[in-house]
């Protein structure tokens, strides 16, 4: 619930370059624990809620293909890139660690409401307000995160 109190009180927003050209941090758990699933899944339907969106609950399938993404090299060997094999929902990224990834994708709204109510995911400013738009898709019904030093994947479908 402190996520949706930062948004309502204009968190900071986080553009996607700005999230894709940090710094790798040392910092980042080699895997999402069942506690930051919890608390992923949890700050996440906080955020849904503010935009009317029905919760979403965890799904193994996905926290699997964002593991094995974020374990792969080619996810962060040059700033961070999305898996161009996954195509069945949306993916963010983060160079963040699971525990705070959810709060910086959140930072976004600001831009997001300001690009709406007729958002263009074709438009360069999506890259501004993509991450919160991702987690806050009405028809999104299940997301799955994975983690490992450097990045962090959370996919929704």
């Amino acid at each position: 619930m402190a996520i949706a109190a930062t948004l309502m009180a204009g968190g900071m927003v986080w553009g996607a370059g700005q999230a894709a050209s940090a710094a790798v941090s040392a910092n980042v758990p080699a895997e999402v624990s069942p506690a930051d699933q919890a608390a992923l899944l949890s700050d996440t339907n906080a955020i849904r809620q503010t935009e009317g969106a029905p919760p979403i609950t965890w799904d193994a399938a996905l926290a699997s293909g964002s593991q094995a993404w974020a374990d792969n090299p080619a996810s962060h060997a040059d700033g961070l890139a999305h898996d161009d094999s996954f195509n069945n929902g949306a993916e963010n990224m983060s160079s963040v660690g699971p525990s705070q990834a959810v709060s910086q994708w959140a930072g976004e709204k600001a831009a997001y409401d300001a690009a709406g109510p007729n958002w263009n995911t074709d438009d360069p400013s999506y890259r501004n307000w993509g991450h919160y738009w991702n987690m806050v898709q009405k028809n999104y019904t299940k997301m799955g995160c994975g983690a490992t030093a450097g990045v962090t994947v959370c996919r929704y479908a």
